[in-house]
C-alpha cells in the first residue's frame, strides 16, 4: 500500500473564495496590471489628442482615472459574476471539509457534504500556484482548488513536496 506523505484537512469560507478570486483574477498572470495600465495609457493619449491636450499633467490625470477606472470595472465583475456562486444553494459547500491525502504519485480528495471522492495523478494538474496564504491546484486553465495555510500543519515542508512534485509547474506570486 502507498504510504500518504500528507493530510490536510481544509475548508472554504466565503472570505476565503472572495481572496481567491481576486488572486486568480489580478496575481495569476504577471501582465494583467501592466495590461491593464497599457490599455489605460493609450486611452489617455487617445483621449487627450482628441481634446487636443497634449500636456503630461493632461495625460497623466486621465491616465490615472482611466486605470482606476478599468481596476474598479474588473473588481465589479469579479463580484458581479461569482455572487450566484456564493449565494447559490447548489454550490454552497463553504465551511465543509474537505480531506486531501497527497501520495507520491497522486492526491485523493474527499468532502463528506458531497459525499463524493476523487483521485488525481499530479501529472492532471495545470499548474500549482503558492500566494501568502494559500496554496492554489490548478485543474485546467480555469478550474482549480485553494488549501488554506493555515490548515497546513508545516506549510515549509509541504511546499517542498509541492516544488519536488510539481517542479516545472509550480510557481509563487
Amino acid at each position: 500500500m502507498e504510504e500518504i506523505k500528507y493530510i490536510i484537512r481544509t475548508t472554504m469560507e466565503k472570505e476565503d473564495y472572495r481572496k481567491f478570486l481576486y488572486l486568480a483574477t489580478f496575481c495569476r498572470n504577471k501582465m494583467v496590471i501592466p495590461l491593464i495600465a497599457s490599455i489605460a495609457f493609450a486611452g489617455s493619449l487617445l483621449i487627450n489628442w482628441n481634446l487636443h491636450l497634449l500636456n503630461w499633467v493632461a495625460i497623466t490625470l486621465s491616465w490615472v482615472f482611466l486605470f482606476a477606472l478599468a481596476i474598479i470595472t474588473v473588481c465589479f465583475m469579479v463580484e458581479r459574476k461569482n455572487k450566484p456562486g456564493v449565494t447559490s444553494e447548489h454550490t454552497r459547500t463553504f465551511d465543509s471539509l474537505n480531506i486531501l491525502k497527497f501520495y507520491e504519485e497522486k492526491v485523493v480528495m474527499e468532502n463528506d457534504l458531497l459525499k463524493s471522492t476523487g483521485e488525481l495523478k499530479y501529472t492532471q494538474f495545470f499548474s500549482v500556484i503558492e500566494s501568502k496564504n494559500y496554496f492554489i491546484f490548478y485543474l485546467t486553465v480555469n478550474q482549480a482548488f485553494p488549501i488554506r495555510k493555515k490548515d497546513v500543519d508545516s506549510p515549509d515542508a509541504f511546499k517542498q513536496f509541492v516544488m519536488k512534485v510539481f517542479n516545472d509547474k509550480y510557481k509563487h506570486i
